[in-house]
């Protein structure tokens, strides 16, 4: 999301973005703040021994995820800068602490080792565009800070794809314990790279 003004097609993809976001919002702010984890079959057995990490996970990943889409907006960055710059703060310190809030349950993922190393590489990656994108906001290289802010927020989409992978792999009948493997990187990979193949065309 370039700046400058959007045409129809942008503000689609815009428009399902966030609708999605605002669906798993909802679905993550309850597992956190409701305990209902049973509605998150692969990730209940975090809730018990790691509540806190849990909480700090899917509650605050919920909240930077619901307030990503509105940084793209071009008229909130022009007509109200300040706002635009105090929601990018707050975006930035929750992916950071929700990352590395996943980077401990990722740990402890079930599935086995690829899922572990799957969702891991995850946090890590979301860790770094994130802070590289602040880094280049601090530098006032706005251009290059968007690109990041893309690829951040392409990771941060990981809940929406992940939510969206896995009801359809029980629909389809793969066993969870094939599947989930598999879904640890098919729900950031392609983010990652529909999102470069983006900023190439920008």
């Amino acid at each position: 999301m370039t700046a400058g003004a959007w045409n129809r097609s942008t503000w689609t993809g815009w428009w399902l973005m966030t609708v999605l976001a605002i669906g798993v919002t909802g679905y993550g702010a309850a597992a956190a703040y409701l305990s209902v984890p049973g509605q998150l079959p692969s990730m209940t057995h975090h809730f018990p021994d790691r509540n806190l990490v849990a909480a700090a996970h899917f509650g605050i990943g919920a909240f930077v995820l619901l307030l990503g889409p509105f940084q793209f907006l071009p008229r909130l960055r022009a007509r109200r800068p300040a706002l635009h710059r105090w929601m990018g703060r707050f975006y930035v310190a929750g992916c950071l602490v929700s990352a590395t809030a996943a980077l401990v349950l990722a740990a402890n993922a079930v599935a086995g080792p690829v899922a572990q190393t799957g969702f891991a590489l995850l946090a890590l990656f979301w860790i770094v565009s994130t802070s590289t994108a602040l880094i280049k906001a601090m530098q006032r290289k706005f251009t290059e800070h968007r690109r990041w802010m893309m690829r951040s927020y392409a990771l941060t989409l990981a809940a929406v794809t992940l939510r969206l992978y896995l009801p359809s792999s029980l629909i389809l009948g793969v066993p969870f314990a094939t599947a989930y493997p598999v879904i640890s990187f098919a729900c950031w990979v392609p983010n990652a790279i529909v999102v470069e193949w983006l900023l190439r065309r920008s």
